[in-house]
């Protein structure tokens, strides 16, 4: 079974994904977009750079993945996992508010993998 394999690439992916994401978030912290030429140059930036880097890092992991199981087991667990990361890091560095939504969205995320996970075996 490929569960066990799958569920810790995903880990790998979604950790690596968020991180780039949220290099990239935190210089849009302190930069305006407001034409096509701060953003040329937004992208050009170190941190978005490395965080570009860090995201197509974390594409390889899942193509790894999906070269042990099917999309159809890879891609709802790589997915939740990667929701579940991101609501972790949005609240503690970005100081974002979760919701109730969140919270049901996050359960519900959970017994899809469960289901998922009791379908394979």
């Amino acid at each position: 079974m490929n569960f066990i394999p799958v569920v810790i690439y995903s880990i790998i992916y979604a950790a690596l994904n968020v991180s780039g994401a949220a290099l990239i978030k935190t210089e849009l912290k302190t930069t305006q977009l407001s034409g096509l030429k701060e953003y040329f140059f937004f992208l050009f930036r170190f941190r978005v750079i490395a965080g570009f880097g860090v995201v197509f890092l974390s594409a390889l992991v899942l193509i790894k993945a999906l070269s042990i199981a099917k999309i159809s087991l890879v891609n709802p667990v790589a997915t939740g996992v990667n929701f579940m990361f991101t609501l972790v890091v949005g609240y503690f560095l970005f100081n974002e508010r979760i919701t109730i939504s969140h919270y049901i969205g996050l359960v519900l995320i959970l017994c899809g993998i469960l289901v998922i996970s009791a379908a394979e075996r």
